[in-house]
């Protein structure tokens, strides 16, 4: 694994507020017991954050920036199944038992991360127990919406999974401007780069996007709900699913230990 040379909050000092989805899915007091074993470090764009094949050491919970999750094809080559941004963590799998990365992990735009240890993460165990659902619960999704993707890269044509590309790395980054080249974007999509460009040319064309050196902006998002294929609301709706129901056992949880708070008090009275 790639290792970071700048650690912009380390551990044991005090971290700001996460911004990370899945932390924020955590009742307050599991939260507060995980948060001293946290570090903020920075994520280098167009580098390797987890080899495939080598130990995972780390979970990294994404506060800003887009992670490309890849799939080796052949000895040369990979395709993307997957892009996590603040919405999830690099080393998931880690809590399904895997002790070493199948896949390889790539910042696409780069940001920062909340970066915990996996020993940390054996030892927090039992005082952050929501931990291991939550996590649990985003690889369900992960499942779900790669092999949408798979099924949409085979069956729909370029231009619509273009802008199905572009709205998830606009929702999970929260960034109009997308630094991205074409040449990254070809090869996360498994197209040549002369494919990307008449694909981008046209969206400008269109009004949709604005493309400047190194940069892919997205200036008419609703017109690029339009072009983009049905697998985007497929996607969309997955998710919007899984945020209902984090919401709804967050909201279990806050009650279940107000319940337990009482009657302790009750039971001492």
């Amino acid at each position: 694994m790639l290792i970071e040379q700048k650690v912009l909050a380390p551990r044991g000092e005090e971290v700001a507020p996460p911004k990370n989805a899945l932390l924020q899915a955590l009742p307050a007091h599991e939260l507060a017991c995980l948060m001293p074993l946290l570090e903020r470090v920075p994520l280098a764009p167009r580098r390797v954050l987890q080899h495939a094949g080598l130990p995972i050491e780390h979970l990294f919970f994404i506060e800003d920036g887009l992670v490309s999750v890849l799939a080796r094809v052949d000895g040369r080559s990979a395709a993307e199944a997957l892009l996590i941004g603040r919405d999830g963590a690099v080393g998931a799998t880690a809590m399904l038992g895997g002790e070493t990365s199948d896949l390889t992990y790539f910042v696409q735009i780069g940001g920062s991360a909340l970066r915990l240890g996996i020993e940390d993460l054996n030892r927090a165990a039992f005082e952050v127990p929501s931990l291991c659902e939550v996590l649990q619960g985003y690889l369900h999704v992960c499942l779900m919406q790669s092999s949408q993707s798979a099924a949409c890269n085979l069956r729909h044509a370029f231009l619509p999974r273009l802008a199905r590309w572009l709205l998830d790395a606009h929702d999970r980054s929260g960034l109009d401007r997308l630094p991205i080249t074409q040449d990254l974007l070809a090869r996360s999509l498994g197209v040549h780069r002369p494919t990307v460009s008449c694909a981008v040319k046209d969206l400008e064309t269109a009004g949709v996007c604005a493309k400047d050196r190194g940069v892919v902006r997205i200036v008419d998002r609703l017109s690029l709900e339009r072009l983009a294929c049905h697998c985007y609301r497929i996607l969309r709706a997955q998710a919007d699913k899984w945020e209902r129901s984090k919401v709804k056992q967050k909201m279990l949880l806050a009650i279940s230990s107000l319940v337990a708070a009482i009657e302790t008090e009750l039971l001492a009275s």
